[in-house]
């Protein structure tokens, strides 16, 4: 794609509208959720969680309802697959029994797809009539979704082909039913690096503002996700290969049955790691009494998230000008980044002591789809960000 050199201002109430990272929680900090919450702890988080899929109508009106009435985000765990498996075929999670979904997971995607799409959509429309249109909600979509595509399933797996193509289907039926939606992939952590290459590719990672860990055994101590086999991915690899903030989760195992609280998630030098390597939030499926307490106190010694935009300049919506040559002075110790109108980091350069121009990303053969973005550059000496037009 070819990058015109038109730069217009951004209105006020269009950046009120769009989907910056800013928009996706109520306040610019590391981000903390919780399955369920009330009282003091609900100060101090930004998001709340469900599962969806237990019914195969809409059943989170109450969820929705109390997300939209606290200021929360609604991060929805997309399960509907798999539930909808279980009802109709008592298939059971991989590691729980037999019959199960890395046996008859696949076959009952091909013959049910209709199904499984009417399902989506019922949730959907319910999160939209009962959230609103107001903010957005994420979706994590389909933890262990991998497991369709192992060759050990009757009639064969997927192939990341026809992985690709109904996760697309879904993600489509979401959006037209639930507009203000963005999503975030699960990542199978035991897969090696080649194969997170390929999927995420098959995936079109390019609609999903975050990747996500799933089953609740995140490891926020080490370097790797949770597996640390050969090649398996780190933190820090997934967010250089992809430029996709991470959502992690937490204290929770085998068919969502409560484990040890993780403590590292709360330990400041940890946890600055983890933010460096593009962790943004964190679910705590256990919340012990001092949960409160430890977020405060933590809180007030971490970093910016990578999401999020913080520095020494002025940040200010967009400078004055309708059209406008973007001319930063020379920056040092900071950034540039272009973000779609998701919120989604889609390209990072490193910036040292030198002036980048628009054009100095352009030979790394990233592809981009017409339309508008958002580029933004920060240093230590100046803050700026302009929306630019894409054309072919």
């Amino acid at each position: 794609m070819k990058l015109k050199s038109l730069i217009a201002l951004m209105m006020f109430l269009f950046l009120a509208h769009t989907a910056s990272a800013e928009n996706f929680f109520t306040e610019n900090r590391f981000h903390y959720g919780a399955g369920n919450a009330s009282g003091a702890l609900l100060n101090e988080i930004d998001y709340m969680t469900a599962w969806a899929g237990s019914s195969q109508s809409f059943n989170l009106g109450s969820f929705f309802t109390n997300c939209k009435n606290n200021n929360k985000t609604p991060v929805i765990i997309s399960y509907i697959i798999a539930f909808t498996a279980r009802a109709d075929m008592g298939l059971k999670d991989c590691n729980v029994g037999t019959p199960n979904l890395c046996q008859q997971g696949a076959n009952y995607i091909r013959q049910n797809m209709p199904k499984i799409l009417s399902v989506y959509a019922s949730y959907a429309k319910g999160a939209e009539t009962n959230f609103g249109s107001a903010n957005k909600m994420i979706w994590c979509m389909e933890p262990d979704y991998t497991q369709y595509a192992e060759s050990g399933q009757t009639g064969g797996g997927l192939t990341n082909a026809e992985a690709g193509a109904d996760m697309g289907m879904i993600l489509d039926t979401i959006s037209h039913y639930a507009p203000n939606s963005v999503f975030s992939m699960d990542i199978s952590p035991w897969k090696n690096e080649t194969f997170q290459t390929t999927w995420f590719a098959a995936m079109n990672i390019k609609r999903f503002s975050f990747i996500n860990t799933s089953g609740g055994q995140s490891t926020p101590g080490s370097t790797f996700i949770s597996n640390t086999g050969t090649g398996c991915p780190t933190w820090k690899w997934v967010y250089q290969t992809f430029g996709t903030p991470m959502i992690a989760d937490a204290d929770y195992g085998v068919a969502g049955s409560p484990t040890a609280f993780i403590t590292a998630w709360q330990d400041a030098t940890t946890m600055t790691t983890r933010i460096s390597e593009g962790v943004i939030a964190v679910c705590h499926n256990q919340t012990p009494s001092n949960l409160v307490t430890d977020i405060i106190a933590v809180r007030s010694k971490l970093p910016a998230t990578k999401q999020v935009i913080s520095g020494s300049g002025t940040l200010a919506p967009f400078e004055k000008g309708d059209i406008a040559a973007l001319n930063p002075r020379a920056l040092s110790n900071g950034f540039m980044e272009i973000i779609d109108l998701s919120g989604r980091i889609i390209y990072t350069k490193k910036i040292t002591n030198e002036t980048v121009s628009l054009d100095a990303w352009k030979g790394n053969g990233l592809q981009m789809r017409p339309g508008a973005y958002i580029i933004r550059m920060q240093g230590d000496n100046q803050c700026m960000q302009k929306k630019v037009f894409i054309n072919k």
